[in-house]
């Protein structure tokens, strides 16, 4: 059951006096009781529907999202808040995994704002909330420099003891994971450059408030992009470390398992999708994007290898290890990286691997293989075969998968590998769901090697289900949707032998 707290009633966790401490001696006496229920039901009705006193048009629910999780115990009411400016997709996705962890006190109210501006109307929803910390969560291009109004990698607020406090707090928790001291966190102070809703919000109302400015770009010269995973990872980090501070966590609520499936209604279908973003990868948010577009009841988060080595594949149904050099992402994984990829596979998990990711279902001798298909790789000296479009044919399994598809048809290559059975007594025989009918080949590669072998296979890893695509299905015209299929077979959502009606 929700339950709303007199924030008089507890203490903040932070060593600092809170903003409801001063109003002690009026709580609950002079503070009438219709007025506390007022609050409580004007702070639950925010996060599911406008009130009645409001502009109907003033907060529009397809560009404003806003979600309470309530402890149902005394503590703090923090309020986060992401958006309404220009470019800032990680920041609002960064807000959706912050639900993920079981709050052990006070309450957590996210506010995401899809609209280059903040509406007039957040400010009365914020007030009706009346929480005791606002933060606000930016990312900027890059890092303060000389001749740039910039301000990544920033802790914004006032200069007081508390604020302080949790500050450092923060940048500890943070910069601890920087190697590089010029990509650290630091305090500064707001000026006109941080114009900011949460900053202006809280010295109006008097709560504790901050800006956690994030950078898309690395503070080095030449510049990089910052991949996606790490980008919001930062976001999800620091707000950890202020709930972690505040005592509204616990010890168990780990920084990198941030999907929360018992946050699921019961009856409801949800699968949850790991893409992998880390090196010997390309971008992910694309997949992310087609899947959560094709899937209704998919979520889907790009995840790191340090994410994926602490556990974070725990929570997932489905991974998926996208195109790019499968070397580089099994070194990238580590020891204890590839562990978990198995053990998650293992236990129940599915898993998909595309092209580089294809090559890492493979078994021995192959170096970088997990080992998770009885598969073995083939003239690997010719590896770089070459890139184009060719020819498959799916088996009658693959059209139980796929759906109905006779004849050969269209297929992007990219220098996948090309299979054939490995033998490994320890694991069950793969299956064909589409043979490659043409091939390609240069630098000495033979075309007609790739010819009449697995272009897509799939098999089992102990309870969990392994589909694989040598080339590229989804840049692939007219088959793009095979990736949507992927999914929900290696999800269990479309069973053995039944063929999505889509």
């Amino acid at each position: 059951m929700v339950t709303h707290s007199c924030p008089t009633t507890v203490g903040s966790g932070d060593g600092t006096a809170r903003r409801g401490a001063n109003r002690a001696a009026h709580c609950p006496v002079a503070r009438p009781r219709t007025l506390m229920i007022g609050i409580a039901v004007a702070c639950l009705l925010a996060s599911h529907t406008r009130s009645r006193a409001e502009n109907p048009s003033s907060l529009d629910s397809a560009t404003v999202r806003v979600k309470t999780f309530d402890s149902g115990k005394p503590g703090p009411s923090v309020l986060v808040v992401a958006g309404g400016r220009r470019d800032q997709r990680f920041p609002l996705h960064a807000l959706n995994q912050l639900g993920g962890w079981s709050l052990s006190a006070g309450k957590l109210v996210t506010v995401g704002i899809d609209a280059p501006s903040i509406p007039a109307a957040l400010a009365a929803r914020a007030a009706a909330c009346d929480p005791d910390w606002i933060i606000e969560l930016r990312e900027d291009f890059y890092y303060p420099r000389e001749g740039l109004a910039t301000l990544g990698g920033s802790l914004i607020h006032a200069d007081n003891a508390g604020l302080a406090e949790m500050s450092r707090a923060l940048r500890d928790a943070i910069n601890a994971e920087l190697a590089d001291p010029q990509g650290h966190f630091k305090w500064r102070l707001p000026n006109q450059t941080s114009s900011s809703f949460a900053l202006s919000w809280g010295a109006q109302h008097g709560a504790n408030a901050m800006l956690l400015v994030t950078s898309a770009r690395r503070n080095t010269t030449p510049t990089r992009d910052l991949r996606a995973a790490v980008r919001i990872r930062q976001h999800r980090l620091l707000v950890h470390a202020a709930l972690r501070r505040l005592e509204m966590l616990g010890p168990e609520a780990r920084v990198d398992r941030f999907v929360n499936r018992d946050r699921a209604k019961t009856g409801s279908r949800k699968l949850y999708v790991a893409i992998y973003d880390g090196p010997g990868s390309g971008r992910p948010m694309p997949f992310v994007t087609d899947l959560m577009n094709g899937i209704p009841y998919v979520e889907a988060h790009p995840i790191h290898p340090v994410e994926i080595r602490s556990g974070g594949l725990e929570s997932f149904d489905v991974a998926l290890f996208p195109g790019g050099m499968a070397s580089h992402q099994f070194d990238a994984l580590e020891a204890t990286g590839r562990r978990a990829v198995q053990g998650f596979v293992r236990r129940g998990g599915g898993y998909i691997g595309i092209c580089a990711g294809a090559y890492m279902a493979a078994t021995q001798p192959y170096t970088w293989g997990l080992g998770l298909l009885d598969a073995q790789i083939v003239d690997h000296d010719h590896w770089a075969r070459g890139i184009g479009t060719v020819k498959i044919e799916l088996t009658p399994a693959g059209q139980r998968v796929f759906g109905k598809r006779s004849g050969k048809f269209d297929y992007h290559y990219g220098n996948g590998p090309i299979f054939s059975p490995a033998t490994q007594q320890d694991l069950p025989e793969y299956e064909v769901l589409a043979w490659y009918r043409t091939g390609i080949g240069v630098d000495g590669a033979d075309p007609q090697v790739m010819v009449d072998t697995p272009a897509i296979i799939s098999g089992r890893y102990g309870k969990g289900r392994v589909l694989v695509s040598s080339g590229h299905s989804e840049w692939s015209s007219g088959i793009e949707a095979f990736l949507l299929r992927y999914v929900e077979w290696t999800g269990g959502s479309q069973p053995p032998g039944a063929a999505s009606n889509r």
